[in-house]
């Protein structure tokens, strides 16, 4: 088990952050560029000291501000893959793997053992004279991958490993590096700020925004239950933040709006409480309660004038951007199409984005800088506390 509390004062931000990470598994830190999320890696490698915090795994203390005690990186049984894999490109592939071996004095008979079944582990058997140059960058990430193994690290760090790949590639080392790290039981911290590999390699979920843990959990809570704007766009939901008003019959609640979640004063959106689909018996949440409420863009309906209609959610704003998202088969023709469309409906609250046919947006004549009406019902929005 991994246990880090870190706490630094970057550039930019305050990084405050406490995570566990289960042994043997996989464990992703997900975020916007920006986030932090490398600085962690950074901080748990000893390459950066975190002004105070704790750094353990399996029960071996590698870092502790209040006890002085700080074990310099070379000491630390930690694999890190930096995110350009950082080769030496006139080495050849067994050279490169056995370059932190060398390092520590070891000897030639160990080093050709170690580099043989760290290449055998990451299907490269066979490629020990080739050069960087001659491999393609699946294959390029796979030897950074090895000589981290070849190692025997307790604790495999992975910086954004997919982010130097094009589309294709991406689709099939993906795949390709589950499978090792699944045959590894090696206890992995994995870095991205793609919600699909999040979604691949994640047993669980760090979310992380400008230097705090804002959510944490499986692919399930992330799905059902985001807590920051930047999941829930990767996900395709509208997310907004507020503070209850009220609740009536213990299932709808009326929730205040607002860009910052304070819910002070805002636009009020009224949705189904969560909790009370499964549970009948739990408790209303009180009035001024943080609550976040997601809605579904293509649960949203668009109109030209002030609707006759018991949606009891109708807004009015400005649309301030289209998106044509194009068929989402190749069954369907073009005209079959999906707009998306970003309504702006009040300055205090984030925009609301609804989903529509390219029919629908043409008989609309949708474009920036209209004014339209933008309604769905209660039932089709989910509040939670």
């Amino acid at each position: 088990m991994l246990l880090a509390e870190l706490d630094t004062h970057l550039s930019t931000f305050h990084l405050e952050i406490s995570f566990t990470a289960e042994s043997g598994k996989t464990t992703v830190l997900l975020g916007e560029s920006g986030a932090g999320k490398s600085t962690v890696l950074r901080l748990l490698a000893g390459l950066l000291v975190p002004e105070r915090g704790h750094i353990a795994l399996d029960d071996v203390v590698y870092f502790d501000s209040e006890r002085s005690i700080m074990v310099p990186p070379q000491q630390r049984p930690f694999g890190y893959v930096f995110q350009d894999y950082v080769l030496f490109p006139h080495l050849s592939v067994f050279e490169n793997v056995a370059f932190g071996l060398r390092a520590q004095h070891m000897r030639s008979q160990e080093i050709r053992r170690r580099v043989g079944e760290a290449l055998e582990l990451v299907y490269l058997s066979g490629y020990e004279q080739r050069r960087p140059g001659q491999l393609s960058g699946g294959q390029q990430q796979r030897v950074a991958i090895a000589r981290a193994l070849a190692l025997q690290p307790q604790l495999l760090l992975l910086d954004e490993p997919l982010s130097a790949l094009d589309v294709q590639t991406r689709r099939e080392v993906r795949h390709e590096l589950r499978r090792i790290l699944a045959t590894l039981n090696i206890t992995t911290l994995l870095v991205t700020h793609q919600y699909l590999d999040a979604l691949v390699f994640g047993h669980s979920i760090l979310v992380l925004d400008s230097g705090k843990l804002v959510q944490q959990g499986n692919q399930r809570d992330l799905a059902q239950r985001p807590r920051s704007s930047y999941v829930a766009e990767l996900i395709g939901l509208n997310l907004f933040h507020g503070r209850v008003v009220s609740c009536e019959n213990k299932a709808v609640c009326t929730i205040r709006v607002s860009a910052n979640g304070a819910g002070n004063s805002g636009t009020e959106i009224r949705a189904v409480l969560e909790e009370h689909v499964s549970d009948e018996n739990e408790a209303s949440p009180q009035a001024g309660e943080e609550a976040f409420v997601v809605v579904d863009p293509r649960s949203i309906t668009l109109y030209p004038s002030l609707p006759d209609s018991s949606a009891r959610n109708t807004f009015y704003g400005e649309i301030i951007q289209v998106l044509r998202l194009g068929p989402y088969s190749s069954e369907e023709s073009q005209h079959d199409g999906r707009v998306r469309v970003s309504i702006l409906f009040d300055p205090s609250a984030p925009p609301l984005t609804a989903e529509v046919t390219e029919a629908s947006a043409a008989r609309l004549e949708l474009g920036e800088g209209k004014y339209i009406y933008a309604s769905f019902k209660a039932t089709e929005a989910r509040a939670y506390t």
